[in-house]
This record gives structure tokens, C-alpha cells and sequence, in this order.
């Protein structure tokens, strides 16, 4: 027991550590980036009005800000949750308050200031976000009940620190929903589902792994058990919820609709909400409220103090009434579904007294241990699905990583489990074989097998496409050394680029599109932000240009990766987690171009492979073919 109780204390601690840390990086973010930048990446939200000032609960002075709808893709409050922590600047008072967000909509934030305004504000302000205090307060919470637990938790939760053995067999004399499962995605299903307690999905680049747990939380529910699905990213977790709606389940999807991809909204459950008969009830006391919120801002010069609090009372009250009625109906729609889905961190009191028969984690590999713990707490048994040799969870404190947070729960266990309780999923049906086998040879041990129908598939298996030199390969390594393209440092974005390397990717992006390549058809991925800002500036509608990080779990038939580093010592930073670098030469479908200086990366042993495997199985060319192109 005292192992235990130490294993979640010392998480406290690192959690602590990485707040901090990730709290001090957003406030250099706002020293360092243009409001622009920041506003798209959902981090601040600038030009908002003030409608009024409120009262919240324990008498918490409110700020209800917003923004008129201006037609953007995705709405201003998009990356923003209630329990984030911001700073609210006021433009024409150069004044800056700190405060956490009380409720966020699409267009409307209301903040709970940490001290009064002593005057009014008046004119526009700008909301920053300076950290998630929900997400932490939720893994704390996890972590201290995980400690003491008692019942099925603590019998699970031995497991999963290995103080206690995993049971099960795997299920069998199954029929599968879905007729075209692999012998291995059929062999996962059944270990899966004939776990007691724990099992692993081990699902490398392109292999189905999403598509296998869809059909066991398709089978537990056919079983009469109900599935919690959840991930660390809203991405993951939209991706399971079309595929559990297309399979004609009955779902609800938790977390803000702004979040999640707006074919799906109504799976939400504030969608759910709206669509409700009761809600009719909650929504009149809820204007009545307002309406009575903003007749005290109006009159708050002419109130006595008596009438002041009078109406405080009132409007508590309406607030409290309508958050029971609210709540009741929630629990309702969630104990109706047969699937609920959440992000880890979008996992709150309102699932807090429930237990599932079975939580599945998707992306796990992404997700630090005490992240995972959040959905664990309502496990009655779990499934981690992932692939640790993928990007691993995005950390700010180094400190904490080296203290044991870079380890994610899924990688513990993969060292942990018997065999029996993992499966490998090992025919992939994205890549041909080429861009397949130096990740299939370096990452896992050869094992991987290329399914039939994407084996030998290349660009000219798609309609209208010329046969260039180009086109006609898979593997290309355009090598950049003796050129002069040398990488710079962006000040601004904290960040390098390499001027040169991006000019030579437009010219092979014209070299394809001039064969007949539609931009939707490619990407233009690079391990470093300022290198993407700097080819996003001639990118043509619908070719996609991002991060290496950005672009985990998507695919496109061409990628064109630009590596950026060039200089004279042989220095490739963090290049040298290579697991990066597995997700970026595994985006690919048809043709896989990298652009990079041999005479840098060569000297690193990850980087001499991948030359010696282009050299061997691929095409090697120098950027001095389309120098003066």
C-alpha cells in the first residue's frame, strides 16, 4: 500500500512541476507571438465587448465578454474551456486582470476575475490563455482517489501497477460486425473483449486501429455492457464518434460543440440538451435570470444596499434552480447511451458516480499516466490503444519528464502484461511497401505486412496523372548538402527554418502539380513551426501545410517533408527523437519525398539508415537538378 500511495504522490508533484511550466511558456508565448498568430491557434481572443458584469456563486464578480459571429471556420472560443486560466486585457485602460473562465459558448466567455474592477471598464478587451487549471484539478482528483481506492478500482488499479495479475481469456466463437477485420484486428478483438481487466492494442501506422475498436465496443455493447470511449485529443474522439454513428449506436458525445467537427454537433451532448422537451423549462429561467442580471448592472447606481442583495438572492436562486433541472437531464441523456465519448480532460462531475463496464483509450500513447488515470477512476476494466514509437504527450517541464512523466501508462504496461493481453496490429493498408519497410524495419522489428490493394499502389494508379520521373517513384530523397541552404533561427516563433529548403519544395510541388497532383491530394509537413509558417505564404487552396506533430494520425496519397536542418556541426536537435520522425515518413499513401542536407543528418546513426535504405530501395537526388528551375 505505501508503494501506491508514493507512485500517486510523486504524479502530484510532476503534475504540479508541468503546470508551472506549461503556465510560464504560455505567458512568453504572449510576450513573443502576434495576436494573430496566437488568435489561431485558439489561445487568445481579441475585439470583445463587454456586456455586463455579473455575480456568480459565493458572490465571484463575473465578466461576460463577447464577440459578434464574422464567418470564421472555427469559432473565436474554440481552444478554450471553462476552469482555463486567462488574463483579460482592457485596451483603453492599458489594465490586465488575471481570472479563470466561469462558462464559455462559441461567441460569449464569462471570467471569474480574481479581484474586483474598482471602475467600470469600457471599450474592447482581449482574453489570453495562460493554462487549463481544470485539467490539472482533474488529474489531481483522479490521482488522490486512484491512492485510496477500494472495490473494483483498487482491484483494477493493482493490476495496472503490476501488484496483482491480469486474468482473462480470449473470447471466443465470435461473429464480427465488420466482415473485413484481419486474422490480427480479429485476434485483438477477442483478447480485448475475454480481458477481465486490462488489455493493449498495439496499432502502428495505418493498421486499423480505430477501426478494431469500434468493432469491440460494438461487440461489448451487443453484450448489454456500457463503453466509455475517450482520447486525449477531440480529433481522436470525433474520429471514433462517426464511426460508432455510422455503425447506428446510441451515442453522446461530452465537451464544448465548438470543439468537435460540426457534422457531428449534434451528437453533443448540448445539442442533446436543446433538442430535449424539459429544456423549454430550463431555458425560460435561464432568460429570466439575465433579465434580471442585466436590470442591477443597469440600476446599480440607484439600488440600496438591501434591494442590491435582494436581487443577488434571486438571481443565485434561478442560477441554482436551473443548474439542477440542467444537470438531472444530462444524467438522463448520458444513462441512455450506449457509448459516451470524452476527451481525458473533458471528463467531469457529471460522470463522476458512474461506472462503465468497459473504457476504451484511444491514442494512449499520447496521454501521461495521470492524464489516463481520469477515465480509469470509471473503469470496471480498460482498453489502451496506441503506439508508443508514435509522438509521445507534448511535456513543458524537463524536470518532470525526466522524473517519470515522459513514461505513459500504455508503454509501462507493454513491459508489464503477458503476451496474452497485447496484440500487435501488423497488415498495414495505408503505404506501399516501399515507404513501409525502413519504419517496419527500424520500429518494429520487420513485422509489419502491406496489405494487397497498397503494396505496390503509386501516383500513377490515380486517374490523370502524368508519368514524370517524379510520379512514377515512391521513395524519394532530395539531399540539399553543398547548396548552401543553411537553417536560421526565428526569434519570433522560437523556432528554425531554412529559406532554401522551402524554395526547392515549391519547385517540387510544381513539378507534381504540373503532372496533374491536386493539392487536396498532398502535404507539406517539417518538424518546425517557422518552417510551416513559412510555406503556408505560397500554399494554394486545399494543399495542406502543417507540422510533423499536427499531422499524427492523418494520411495523404503525396507528403513532401521538409527537414530544415543544415549546418556545420552536424547538430539535428530534436530530430533526434526519431519517433518523430516515424509519424512523418509514415504519412504517405503513394510517394514519400524528403528534402534534407546528408552532409547534417548523416551524422546521426537514425538518419545513415534511412540514407542507406533510400540508396537501396528508393531514389537519392541532389537539389542542384531543380537549382535553376
Amino acid at each position: 500500500m505505501t508503494d501506491t500511495k508514493a507512485h500517486f504522490k510523486e504524479f502530484q508533484e510532476l503534475i504540479d512541476l508541468e503546470r508551472d511550466a506549461e503556465k510560464e511558456e504560455n505567458k512568453r508565448e504572449l510576450d513573443r507571438w502576434p495576436v494573430e498568430m496566437r488568435e489561431q491557434m485558439g489561445k487568445t481572443v481579441s475585439r470583445l465587448v463587454i456586456e455586463r458584469q455579473d455575480v456568480g456563486v459565493g458572490g465571484l464578480p463575473l465578466l461576460v465578454l463577447s464577440r459578434p459571429v464574422q464567418g470564421e471556420a472555427l469559432a473565436p472560443f474554440h481552444a478554450m474551456d471553462a476552469g482555463d486560466v486567462v488574463r483579460v486585457t482592457f485596451v483603453n485602460d492599458n489594465l490586465s486582470r488575471e481570472g479563470t473562465l466561469y462558462a464559455v459558448d462559441e461567441y460569449r466567455a464569462t471570467v471569474a476575475l480574481n479581484e474586483e474592477l474598482f471602475e467600470p471598464p469600457v471599450g474592447k478587451c482581449r482574453i489570453d490563455l495562460l493554462g487549463s487549471d481544470a485539467t490539472h484539478k482533474r488529474m489531481r482528483r483522479a490521482l488522490d482517489i486512484a491512492a485510496r481506492a477500494t472495490g473494483r478500482l483498487a482491484e483494477l488499479r493493482d493490476v495496472l501497477l503490476g501488484h496483482a495479475p491480469a486474468s482473462g481469456a480470449p473470447a471466443a466463437d465470435l461473429r464480427f460486425h465488420n466482415p473485413d477485420l484481419n486474422d490480427f484486428q480479429q485476434d485483438a478483438v477477442r483478447a480485448a473483449l475475454g480481458a477481465k481487466d486490462v488489455a493493449l492494442i498495439h496499432g502502428p501506422p495505418g493498421t486499423g486501429k480505430t477501426t478494431v475498436l469500434i468493432e469491440l465496443i460494438r461487440q461489448a455493447v451487443d453484450r448489454g455492457q456500457w463503453v466509455l470511449a475517450t482520447a486525449p485529443s477531440n480529433i481522436a474522439v470525433d474520429n471514433m464518434l462517426e464511426k460508432l454513428l455510422g455503425a447506428g449506436l446510441r451515442v453522446v458525445r461530452l465537451g464544448h460543440p465548438a470543439r468537435t467537427l460540426e457534422s457531428l454537433r449534434h451528437a453533443t451532448l448540448l445539442a442533446q440538451l436543446d433538442e430535449h422537451p424539459d429544456q423549454k423549462v430550463i431555458r425560460i429561467m435561464e432568460e429570466d435570470r439575465e433579465r434580471l442580471s442585466f436590470k442591477r448592472f443597469r440600476q446599480r447606481d440607484r439600488l440600496t444596499p438591501e434591494e442590491d442583495r435582494a436581487m443577488k438572492r434571486e438571481i443565485k436562486a434561478l442560477w441554482k434552480e436551473a443548474e439542477a433541472m440542467e444537470k438531472s437531464l444530462s444524467k438522463r441523456i448520458i444513462q441512455k447511451a450506449q457509448v459516451v465519448l470524452a476527451t481525458h480532460g473533458g471528463i467531469g462531475p457529471l460522470l463522476a458516480s458512474e461506472r462503465f463496464d468497459m473504457v476504451c483509450l484511444d491514442e494512449a500513447s499520447q496521454s501521461t499516466e495521470p492524464l489516463s488515470w481520469v477515465p480509469l477512476l470509471l473503469a470496471k476494466k480498460a482498453v489502451l490503444a496506441g503506439d508508443p514509437l508514435q509522438l509521445p504527450p507534448t511535456l513543458y517541464s524537463r524536470d518532470a519528464a525526466d522524473r517519470g512523466l515522459k513514461t505513459t501508462l500504455m508503454e509501462r504496461l507493454q513491459k508489464q502484461l503477458p503476451a496474452e493481453f497485447q496484440t500487435l496490429l501488423r497488415v498495414q493498408y495505408r503505404m506501399n511497401e516501399t515507404i513501409m519497410g525502413f519504419s517496419s524495419a527500424r520500429f518494429y522489428d520487420g513485422k509489419l505486412i502491406a496489405h494487397e490493394r497498397v503494396k505496390d499502389h503509386t501516383l500513377l494508379d490515380c486517374p490523370d496523372i502524368a508519368a514524370t520521373a517524379l510520379t512514377s517513384a515512391k521513395l524519394v530523397y532530395v539531399d540539399t548538402a553543398g547548396t548552401g541552404f543553411n537553417e536560421t533561427w526565428n526569434e519570433l516563433l522560437d523556432s528554425r527554418e531554412n529559406a532554401g529548403e522551402a524554395d526547392l519544395i515549391w519547385k517540387l510541388w510544381g513539378e507534381l502539380a504540373g503532372a496533374g497532383v491536386e493539392p487536396w491530394e498532398a502535404a507539406l509537413i517539417t518538424p518546425y513551426g517557422a518552417q510551416a509558417r513559412l510555406l503556408r505564404r505560397n500554399a494554394p487552396a486545399g494543399l495542406e501545410v502543417g507540422t510533423v506533430d499536427g499531422f499524427q494520425g492523418r494520411e495523404k496519397e503525396v507528403i513532401l517533408l521538409s527537414l530544415v536542418r543544415s549546418n556545420e556541426t552536424g547538430e539535428v536537435g530534436f530530430l533526434s527523437d526519431t519517433r518523430r520522425m516515424n509519424v512523418a515518413m509514415t504519412r504517405a499513401r503513394r510517394l514519400l519525398i524528403v528534402v534534407g542536407d546528408s552532409a547534417t543528418i548523416g551524422r546521426h546513426s537514425f538518419y545513415s539508415a534511412f540514407l542507406d535504405y533510400v540508396l537501396a530501395h528508393g531514389e537519392h537526388r541532389s537539389a542542384w537538378e531543380w537549382a535553376k528551375s
